[in-house]
């Protein structure tokens, strides 16, 4: 299955990312460039994970973080926070655990978070909806510029069958897009969300392009959490 691969840019190692785009008033607080066509986070998203390795990922769990597999390993992750280098609550990782065959993994951390975790879909959203997208990925590319602060775009959810190309099938989410407003390189594992503020529930994990035009494709996978659900319970005890 194709995914986004890291790539060194500067001083740091940086793992795929949301840049996607969409309109938006810019947030209150540290100016920072948004990613292509977004804006600054509107809200704090208490489930949001920065991961130490440069990827995202999405607390489920009071000790449990849903992230990519192809991330590679982190051995800390910070929670709660929409500045990447600062606030919220960093938790060291002791454990991972990978499902076979998926790029789905489960970060276990050695003390329980007390953010709250973000809900977990039942089942797939329906094509033609809205869905959010978040992360500290790319501004802009090929010259890769991260922002320190949370970025954030709504794009349109589609039908599984248009990520075909990238691997994808009808248990994952297929997020729209174009050269302006897609994902890339900047933070894999990271959440695709549905709902209203304060109240989202995660559906897919950030994998790679839907399609195999390019390291931004026109459309971007994500590994549908609604039919692993059962596995993810099973790993964290709920």
């Amino acid at each position: 299955m194709r995914r986004f691969l890291a790539a060194l840019l500067g001083v740091g190692a940086v793992v795929l990312s949301v840049v996607a785009g969409a309109g938006g008033s810019a947030s209150a607080g540290e100016a920072q460039p948004s990613i292509i066509g977004g804006h600054g986070a509107t809200e704090t998203y208490s489930w949001m994970v920065s991961l130490s390795n440069g990827c995202g990922g999405s607390l489920v769990a009071p000790q449990w973080i849903v992230t990519a597999n192809h991330c590679g390993s982190a051995s800390s992750g910070r929670v709660g926070s929409i500045s990447k280098s600062s606030g919220g609550e960093v938790l060291r990782i002791d454990r991972r655990i990978t499902k076979p065959g998926t790029d789905l993994t489960v970060m276990h951390t050695t003390t329980a978070s007390r953010q709250t975790p973000v809900k977990m879909a039942t089942s797939n959203p329906a094509a033609g909806g809205s869905v959010r997208l978040i992360g500290w990925g790319c501004t802009s590319w090929p010259s890769c510029s991260q922002p320190n602060t949370l970025q954030e775009i709504d794009l349109t959810l589609l039908a599984s069958s248009r990520c075909r190309a990238g691997g994808g099938t009808a248990n994952d989410i297929c997020v729209s897009g174009d050269r302006g407003h897609s994902a890339c390189h900047g933070d894999s594992g990271g959440p695709a969300i549905v709902g209203t503020r304060g109240n989202w529930t995660l559906v897919g994990e950030t994998h790679g392009p839907g399609d195999n035009g390019g390291e931004c494709a026109t459309t971007t996978l994500y590994t549908g959490i609604a039919y692993h659900l059962s596995w993810i319970r099973q790993q964290i005890g709920s």
